[in-house]
């Protein structure tokens, strides 16, 4: 069968427009041969792109005839559409071996602008996502074949053999740039699906890439990068090609929660948990490189991101949560014991030891104390020893063992004792946490106990509080934890029973909700963009509903909360005017309040007017339509 006329049109531009350089070596590439290629590959990205203008705007494509006299195609090569396509991947695969980043850029926005071709004709786009695929393979396969490791095949193996040899023949000159550039392009691809939501394509992505990216030889990938590197060029794109693969997999586990009905989780989920130890054993890479630590941050970031994604997707098991709990510690431990001092902003308005605020390669700036880091690590410290505290019971061996089996790890990887599968594990590790933060007197069974238990609150809100997304996840986290609950401390408590409290003490959620809305200065606008944006709108209100609920059963607690005091013995909320009929506001605020016209008011005082203020914009913004969603059950609480 003949390919459709479209995919003939699309094969005829670029053949014809490439044809000249398709023996181009990136030694013979002079700088008049590369303006000419990059003139010749700008052509082709306009042309495909008319024609997916010509597509939504339902013209006929078959205007002019497709093959004339002059035509290069070749009929025999081109079959049907597979092969079209194919020739066609092949041609522009070609290209990404040119020693040239902006050609290598231009072929990616072509190869990119040809996959929302195929989506805007309901084409073959699923073969042309496995074509990519299968370039991919390819091209790690040729970098692989003189490893005497090398034992990775290609399983597209519903693409005939020719098509295969041809593309195998077309990346014969693949190194880690034209690797790293093809997995570019798959994630671009992905980033224009997101844009225009497709249930179908999304599957058929899907299904492609995760089979592409588990079935990585990532052992041998680790050896080749941390020993067989020849150059600082190849050493860049490797590291671009991990964070490029941990980005996919990202997406997919994020794509994969929203494909799913009910509970039943697709087997590629467990599938990438069980890849998250091998992939963690790439942040403790030794380079000889003065940008190793500037890497080691990026590949901690890449995983950590993982562990998050797929801890937020699903509700890992107990297995999972001491197996993570262990890579945390070996791999992990230097941002769990960092300090707990809040996240401060640098001169530049940066978040001191964010990920972006330098290249990873930047020598300049490479050895850089990561907050951002710290606070994923304690995130998934915390979701991994409250999951095993709150787990209900002892299951035994026998049922962490069906665990283990049900995330795909065969019974000869599994390695328990008594231990992992004891009820006190999370709580234990819990508590050796806090005790290696908290100040050494923060058990004297005083009357400052509690103070000292709030300014370690106060550091640790702080410390998550640039960061949206992670802050209300964080905060949720610590509202499912088992132990909330009110008490008062008795005097000569024994030690061990102040121990046991002091995780409940230390993440009271009343004080935790206070200590959030002096941190946002009870500003009510601040709440309200939470609320109506569309990353933190769903957790923050989640947050709030649930902190409310606790508020309302424990209301003296929320009345009585004294705030924290700085050096002069002020409560650290904001100031505000006194007016002069706020009389009744007045006598609710310190007793020196009468001495001047400002005023410290109390935190229950300032949170009160902070609702207050939050409920009456919240039922205005909903009489008028504007609210993003129904808020009635947020107004009501």
């Amino acid at each position: 069968m003949s390919p459709r006329p479209e995919y003939l049109r699309l094969r005829r531009l670029v053949e014809e427009s490439l044809h000249r350089f398709s023996n181009l070596a990136s030694n013979t590439l002079t700088e008049e041969i590369e303006k000419d290629l990059l003139i010749a590959l700008s052509q082709v990205f306009r042309q495909v792109k008319q024609l997916i203008n010509d597509v939504d705007s339902d013209e006929e494509l078959l205007a002019e005839p497709v093959l004339d006299g002059e035509c290069l195609i070749d009929a025999a090569a081109d079959s049907d559409n597979r092969h079209c396509l194919a020739n066609t991947t092949g041609d522009l695969m070609f290209l990404l071996g040119v020693n040239s980043c902006y050609a290598q850029h231009l072929v990616g926005n072509t190869l990119v602008a040809i996959s929302e071709f195929l989506l805007a004709l309901d084409g073959d786009w699923d073969n042309f996502m496995q074509l990519l695929c299968l370039c991919l393979e390819l091209a790690i396969h040729n970098i692989l074949k003189s490893s005497s490791m090398s034992a990775f095949e290609s399983r597209y193996f519903d693409f005939s053999p020719s098509t295969r040899s041809s593309l195998k023949l077309k990346l014969k000159s693949a190194n880690w740039s034209v690797v790293s550039a093809i997995s570019r392009v798959i994630r671009n691809i992905q980033k224009c699906l997101k844009q225009d939501f497709n249930d179908k394509c999304m599957k058929a992505y899907f299904d492609s890439v995760s089979s592409l990216l588990i079935n990585f030889p990532w052992d041998l990938l680790r050896e080749i990068y941390t020993g067989d590197l020849k150059g600082s060029e190849d050493l860049r794109e490797m590291t671009n090609f991990f964070g490029h693969s941990v980005q996919l997999l990202c997406s997919l586990v994020t794509q994969s929660s929203s494909l799913e009905v009910g509970l039943v989780f697709s087997p590629v989920i467990w599938r990438i948990i069980n890849l998250v130890p091998k992939l963690t054993s790439w942040c403790q890479v030794e380079l000889q490189t003065p940008y190793h630590v500037r890497i080691s941050h990026y590949f901690r970031h890449k995983v950590l991101m993982l562990m998050v994604k797929l801890s937020s997707s699903i509700r890992i098991g107990k297995t999972v949560s001491i197996t993570w709990m262990h890579l945390l510690h070996e791999y992990f431990e230097d941002l769990l014991l960092q300090p707990i001092s809040g996240g401060k902003l640098n001169q530049d308005g940066i978040l001191e030891g964010s990920p972006f605020c330098t290249s990873i390669f930047d020598p300049e700036k490479y050895n850089i104390p990561s907050c951002h880091l710290q606070r994923l690590a304690i995130l998934l410290f915390l979701k991994c020893s409250l999951n095993l505290v709150s787990t209900e019971g002892s299951p035994g061996e026998q049922q962490c063992k069906h665990e283990n089996l049900m995330h795909g790890c065969p019974p000869s990887n599994l390695k328990l004792d008594s231990e992992c599968c004891s009820d006190n594990i999370g709580l234990t590790e819990l508590h050796k946490w806090l005790q290696s933060h908290v100040p050494d007197d923060i058990l004297l069974n005083d009357e400052l106990y509690f103070e000292r238990c709030v300014r370690f609150t106060l550091s640790f809100v702080q410390l998550f509080m640039h960061e949206d997304d992670i802050l209300f996840e964080m905060l949720l986290q610590l509202l499912h934890a088992p132990f909330i609950q009110e008490r008062q401390i008795i005097k000569d408590e024994p030690l061990a029973e102040v121990k046991n409290h002091l995780a409940a003490d230390l993440f009271n959620p009343i004080h935790l909700f206070h200590l959030f809305l002096a941190e946002i200065n009870y500003d009510h606008q601040v709440l309200l963009d939470y609320l109506i944006s569309k990353d933190t709108g769903s957790s923050c209100a989640e947050y709030l509903l649930r902190s409310l609920r606790i508020i309302c059963s424990s209301w003296s607690s929320f009345i009585e909360f004294p705030g924290v005091r700085d050096d002069f013995g002020q409560v650290r909320v904001k100031r505000r005017k006194l007016l002069a009929d706020s009389r009744e506001e007045h006598k609710e605020g310190h007793a020196h309040s009468n001495k001047s016209s400002i005023d410290f008011t109390t935190p229950f005082v300032a949170a009160r007017d902070c609702l207050a203020s939050l409920t009456t914009s919240i039922d205005s913004l909903n009489k008028k339509s504007l609210f993003p969603y129904n808020p009635r059950v947020l107004l009501q609480r």
